[in-house]
């Protein structure tokens, strides 16, 4: 049985791990971070207590019997979307690889941090992923990807009426404008870092790119980032060459199709001042 405590679940947090030691460490941390903290020792314990309640945040080891943090993980995406809730999940592994990494990821992870755990790293994770805005986008993402796997693209990159009533238009506008500068920069670094055969880092960027990508429905360049990020993970260099290219076509689309829609957007503003402004 899960070790549950009666205090909010909006501050607390589910330590999933095996280990005894790791989780009397794990909740003396959450009491110095003044959060409530919730133990489970099995991927069953950990589905049990999310059965009974709601959590902040889950701190999932990767390695344990039976039923691994992988597997416990997926299990859990599947109940989230049958309710229609989310929660951020934190892997906390020994192994912090590339294919390790990727793993978590296509697990449904949200994030990860290597053991032994570094107190202040824990910190700025668990802050992090206590902002509301930072969890949307990445239940956002997981809806997206987690569907069909079919690859079909639709003509338009992104659906802006749909992001327009998910975001609101003016947060809608500072996302896109925010989107189009770092992701030209993280192409320019997937670029050199490719030339110079830098898998980590072109693992890194193209997993921040599929996650932006997502966070604002353009399909079809996540999928790419996502190919990406295997390939560097799987350190096939003429691969990631390879889709390096079709990312830059995509990204070239949507930043057409962005522009494009900021340009409406504008003129739409300009147009609203200058009635108002007539009106006085």
């Amino acid at each position: 049985m899960a070790e549950n405590n009666n205090n909010s679940s909006q501050k607390c947090v589910l330590l999933v791990d095996d280990n005894p030691v790791n989780r009397k460490v794990g909740k003396v941390l959450m009491e110095q971070f003044q959060l409530d903290c919730d133990v489970a020792a099995s991927g069953q314990e950990a589905l049990q207590a999310l059965a009974e309640k709601n959590y902040a945040v889950i701190l999932m080891d990767c390695v344990m019997p039976d039923m691994d943090g992988f597997e416990t993980t997926m299990a859990i995406r599947k109940l989230e979307r049958l309710k229609g809730s989310y929660t951020p999940i934190i892997a906390c592994t020994a192994k912090c690889m590339a294919g390790d990494i990727q793993r978590c990821i296509a697990a449904g992870m949200d994030d990860f941090i290597p053991k032994p755990i570094d107190k202040e790293l824990l910190r700025v994770k668990l802050n992090h992923w206590a902002k509301t805005e930072v969890v949307q986008q990445s239940q956002v993402l997981h809806k997206m990807t987690s569907g069909s796997t079919a690859v079909e693209v639709d003509e338009t990159p992104t659906d802006m009426a749909e992001l327009e009533e998910f975001f609101g238009a003016e947060e809608l506008y500072s996302i896109l404008d925010t989107f189009l500068q770092t992701s030209e920069q993280k192409l320019d670094g997937m670029r050199y870092c490719i030339k110079e055969r830098r898998y980590e880092l072109v693992v890194d960027l193209a997993h921040e790119l599929k996650g932006a990508s997502a966070s604002i429905g353009a399909k079809d360049l996540s999928r790419l980032s996502l190919q990406l990020e295997q390939a560097a993970g799987a350190r096939e260099w003429r691969e990631m060459q390879s889709v390096l290219e079709r990312v830059e076509v995509a990204f070239e689309k949507l930043q057409i199709f962005i522009q494009d829609y900021l340009r409406a957007h504008s003129a739409k503003v300009h147009t609203t001042v200058r009635q108002d402004a007539w009106g006085q």
